[in-house]
């Protein structure tokens, strides 16, 4: 591994003597256009699971040195694709973001003439470029944009030069994403880049001392300040807010004397923090470009060479260096995305082109499995239906939210869970003796992940004798793989019972010595998942032994150090 200091390399290797450290794994690096600097870039997994990279290239001339969004398919991390490029004007400055199917790339480039929108549907075949749209009203125009964001199906263009003062313009895409519609905009000062979360922005303003504004969004028409992180030579360039919106991480790119993450208690909001709770650099001479938030870590590209650096924030106000690596010399590494179901980390390094890599505490999304009702199931009940399904990851670890879809013969809607079982109430409107689809689609802040079943039931809400009968429960016992596998240091096992049974569940080694029990206790019929941490063991191959009533099966599995 390519630690990014001695003195941290040190520390790391000392700590790793009491206890296993987080690691990164490089897993690729190619350059999408040789001969160009890259710019920024972001993630795009497609509806069948595919992962790709959409890089920025800045570009210096025409034919392979043109500037543009380069499209790498990164599924296969041994053997990353590069797709298509999209050509845009020869601009340092280039940003992209996502929604449905398309992405959107802005430019700060004179020649600009707005947001190019690309078309991902035929991926991974190619893409191509559906329409550059455009917005003026008078003398103003947002032919150049300087960033953008995308949150709940709405666009924030920030720092488009030709309308003054710069700050934010707000568009629809949800009703028609290739002809975005104007709703408003946010004018507090140069809004440099943004990050919206829950009808909420936190716009970084990054000249003169700017800082970053906090506004309530609710009604796109009428954006109201909700107060301003203010502080002496602010540089603020961006930012990204805890799991539990408690914390809000800045980073300062210029003018400050501390180029640093800057760690904000926002908990008492309208109240605004005058100093930050902590800080982080891993050199006080380097400088942070921007910082992403997932779970329990943040994960940061840096300035001089020092490429990727993770900060443990497991308690934001006491941020610990995780893992780091270099992905060039002396150099920027623009943006990094960490968002991938997989659990696969992007960076792109203005010189040395996309890099790909593995952290060992970012675990892979489990693919979703529908529990209940069974496929081709007759469901009875005439009050409500309960749908069940395995978790896809550790809500705290990883947070995500369900959406479930029903459509059949009367009905076609959707809704929210956070958990992986729900109630669906409006059985009045299900008809008798019809056939009813439902899935489940996991969905976070950038990315939606659908089940991998898709399945059917028939609506009978009584039985032969006019009496409702009870949901359907598993036929049969079930011991499935643990996932991910080889894996490190944690798995998931899944398992289900068609009735109630004392269950135990034990880990073994090789030579069958009992190392953990991970069930041993009475459990309902139906889908249950436990999770092993292997903290403290050593690489090779484990055995995990199932156990209820009659029923035994045993499965291998193997940690990877």
């Amino acid at each position: 591994m390519n630690q990014t200091s001695l003195v941290l390399l040190t520390l790391a290797t000392l700590c790793a003597r009491a206890f296993p450290q987080p690691r990164i794994d490089m897993l690729n690096n190619i350059h999408p256009r040789p001969g160009t600097i890259l710019s920024s870039l972001w993630g795009y997994t497609a509806p069948n699971g595919r992962e790709y990279a959409l890089v920025g290239i800045a570009g210096s001339g025409i034919g392979n040195l043109s500037g543009g969004t380069s499209i790498v398919d990164i599924t296969d991390e041994t053997n990353p694709r590069v797709v298509t490029h999209i050509v845009g004007p020869n601009n340092t400055w280039r940003e992209m973001k996502v929604y449905k199917q398309y992405a959107y790339v802005v430019t700060d480039a004179p020649s600009g003439t707005g947001v190019q929108i690309i078309d991902l549907s035929r991926l991974p075949d190619t893409a191509s470029l559906a329409t550059t749209f455009s917005f003026s009203s008078g003398t103003k125009n947002i032919n150049r944009t300087f960033s953008i964001t995308i949150s709940d199906g709405f666009m924030y263009l920030n720092g488009c030069a030709n309308w003054s003062p710069g700050g934010m313009l707000i568009f629809d895409l949800r009703n028609d994403p290739l002809h975005p519609q104007f709703v408003g905009e946010y004018q507090p000062t140069y809004v440099h880049d943004s990050y919206v979360l829950r009808d909420t922005i936190y716009a970084a303003a990054i000249q003169v001392g700017g800082g970053l504004f906090i506004a309530d969004a609710r009604d796109k028409g009428n954006i109201q300040t909700i107060g301003r992180i203010a502080y002496p030579n602010s540089g603020t360039h961006n930012a990204s807010v805890t799991k539990d919106r408690r914390f809000v991480f800045t980073t300062d790119e210029r003018t400050h004397p501390q180029l640093n993450v800057k760690i904000w208690d926002i908990s008492n909001l309208p109240s605004i923090p005058t100093t930050p709770s902590a800080t982080f650099t891993v050199n006080p001479a380097s400088v942070v470009h921007n910082v992403h938030i997932r779970g329990d870590y943040a994960y940061c590209s840096w300035y001089q060479g020092y490429g990727l650096q993770i900060i443990d924030i497991a308690d934001p106000a006491t941020p610990v260096y995780a893992a780091g690596y270099s992905t060039s010399a002396a150099d920027l590494a623009w943006e990094t995305y960490p968002y991938f179901p997989s659990g696969k980390i992007i960076v792109g390094d203005m010189q040395t082109g996309l890099w790909i890599f593995r952290f060992s505490e970012l675990h892979a999304r489990l693919p979703i499995r529908l529990l209940d009702p069974l496929n081709a199931d007759t469901v009875r009940s005439a009050s409500s239906i309960m749908f069940r399904w395995m978790k896809t990851a550790d809500m705290n670890k990883d947070p995500h939210w369900y959406e479930i879809q029903l459509k059949g013969a009367g009905i076609d809607t959707s809704w929210t869970s956070s958990d992986s079982l729900s109630m669906f109430s409006n059985v009045a409107v299900l008809q008798n003796e019809q056939t009813y689809g439902w899935k489940v689609t996991a969905r976070d802040e950038w990315n939606t992940t659908a089940s991998v079943d898709s399945f059917t039931f028939v609506y009978k809400p009584s039985g032969p004798n006019g009496v409702e009968a009870g949901r359907h429960l598993p036929l049969a016992f079930s011991l499935e793989q643990s996932y991910p596998n080889p894996f490190n240091p944690s798995t998931t096992i899944q398992y289900s019972i068609p009735s109630r049974q004392f269950v135990t569940l034990k880990v073994f080694d090789l030579l069958g010595r009992e190392l953990h029990i991970l069930v041993q206790r009475n459990e309902e019929v139906g889908g249950h998942e436990v999770h092993f941490d292997a903290t403290g063991l050593a690489s090779g191959v484990y055995y995990y032994r199932f156990i209820a009533g009659s029923f035994t099966q045993t499965r291998k599995m193997i940690l990877t150090r």
